[in-house]
């Protein structure tokens, strides 16, 4: 009866712990990659100095000043991802494939009034849709641990009354006896699994959803050397992900055999941002280019729930949470990027993108809830990053070929041990028409990325090693007019 009583009051006050994001959330939208046509990324996204591409709103939209001719393009691309992972010796993988639309939109390209060979030669103006960055994974991991998920829940809960505690988390492992009182100190807690005791840990991830933008740009050419240009765009964010974890006890010593708790998240949203940049043109065989991005501020709503299932002496039980529900603002950070490229007439070009990107500098508000804790922890596990993106073009009249090599930094902070690199490599084709009205490009493009993933509180938990890697195909057609 006392445990029902508690379980009921609970429910009822729970809602003091139901705050879930955190510093997570702020790499999640922060830490992103590059999408758009098959030439933008069959070169690895280098095209801060190169211009003549309508993905360039996303990189530098000076480059817009570089069409001379109307535009329009669409890129479907088919996607495939694959995830390999590693825990206490025992390893497993998943895939996920989809088919998606990495950019589409249209350029309107024309001369101003100015005859002269100085002066404002024309401008252009773009509206673009790019996706650029994926979030289709599954992820399949287990082995066995010496530790629990109970372990930590344990310690949250610690000095702590039942109605505070999480009816996301330890107080729904409360609920099914998952974790017990102490006699005659109701703050003080054991859990029903004897440390020390092997239990096999399995889990999978379901994640889905894209971040991607509208972008609405302008350029300008001036005297065939300096091109300026700006962008505002409208990012969009879609996010869910379904986590199903277990934990099995194989001895027959202890009373306790399993548990299960399943989590469900989406996060919606949208938010806007402000690119500029200039690419300065000296000499035809090399171009200059820079722009900074603005922060993109997001407002994002989030739904989710919990639920945990026990089997202790042959008994189930299962409590789950109430759906939650929390809006809240991610401030993402300033990006510098500098470029150059160098040309070889028409036979072609190499380019290089370098991008600075402050981690630390990304924080979380809202109006019912300070975040100070979440915010202390991005300056504390984030530091600052170089992204470097290379690419080539080679013409070979109608056709072209290309490569890339992009490098995105760790994120991470030496103070924490999770060294999350990404490599991409990238090759692809193109045809011209004879007229150079209709184009096709086609593009593959690899990315590979380390990361350590903690089940729990890294303190307790051994990492699991997960690699990640996916391929993307991308073919864009285009018309210009």
């Amino acid at each position: 009866m006392k445990k029902i009583f508690f379980a009921a009051l609970l429910l009822l006050t729970g809602s003091s712990a139901l705050i879930a994001q955190n510093e997570i959330d702020v790499l999640r939208y922060s830490f992103t990659g590059f999408g758009g046509t098959a030439r933008f990324m069959g070169m690895g996204g280098a095209f801060g100095a190169v211009g003549g591409d309508m993905s360039v709103l996303s990189n530098n939209p000076a480059g817009l000043g570089i069409y001379r001719r109307n535009d329009v393009t669409l890129s479907p691309a088919l996607f495939n991802q694959r995830v390999s992972s590693t825990y206490n010796g025992s390893s497993s993988e998943d895939v996920r494939s989809n088919l998606r639309v990495e950019n589409a939109g249209i350029v309107f390209a024309g001369r101003t009034e100015n005859k002269e060979a100085k002066g404002w030669q024309t401008l252009s103006f773009a509206i673009t849709y790019n996706r650029y960055q994926s979030y289709q994974a599954n992820l399949l991991m287990n082995g066995n641990s010496s530790t629990s998920q109970l372990d930590a829940w344990r310690n949250e809960a610690q000095g702590n009354g039942v109605s505070t505690l999480s009816g996301f988390g330890n107080g729904l492992a409360w609920n099914v006896f998952l974790l017990e009182f102490f006699p005659f100190d109701t703050t003080r807690y054991y859990d029903t699994i004897p440390d020390g005791n092997i239990v096999n840990q399995e889990k999978s991830v379901e994640t889905r959803g894209s971040m991607s933008d509208i972008s609405f740009g302008l350029a300008g050419n001036y005297s065939e050397k300096l091109y300026i240009g700006a962008s505002l765009s409208l990012p969009r964010v879609r996010y869910q992900e379904d986590v199903f974890y277990k934990e099995t006890e194989d001895s027959t010593n202890t009373a306790f055999q399993s548990f299960e708790y399943e989590q469900s998240l989406t996060t919606r949203g949208s938010g806007f941002n402000l690119r500029i940049g200039f690419i300065y043109r000296p000499v035809d065989l090399f171009r200059f280019g820079f722009s900074l991005h603005t922060p993109s501020i997001l407002r994002l709503s989030d739904e989710y729930s919990s639920l945990i299932r026990s089997r202790i002496g042959n008994q189930e039980r299962s409590s789950s949470s109430p759906t939650g529900e929390f809006d809240y603002t991610i401030r993402t950070p300033l990006r510098a990027q500098t470029s150059v490229a160098f040309f070889f007439g028409k036979r072609g070009l190499v380019s290089i993108d370098y991008e600075y990107i402050d981690y630390t500098e990304g924080s979380l508000r809202a109006e019912d809830y300070s975040f100070t804790q979440e915010n202390r922890a991005v300056k504390a596990k984030y530091d600052a990053a170089s992204n470097v993106r290379v690419g080539g073009e080679m013409r070979f009249p109608p056709f072209l070929i290309r490569g890339g090599f992009a490098y995105y930094g760790n994120p991470y902070s030496e103070r924490v041990n999770n060294k999350t690199s990404r490599v991409v490599l990238s090759a692809g084709a193109g045809y011209r028409d004879p007229e150079e009205s209709f184009y096709l490009d086609f593009a593959l493009v690899n990315i590979r990325q380390n990361e350590d993933y903690f089940f729990y509180t890294p303190e307790l938990a051994n990492p699991v090693k997960n690699k990640w890697s996916s391929v993307n195909g991308v073919l864009t057609f285009g018309f210009r007019f």
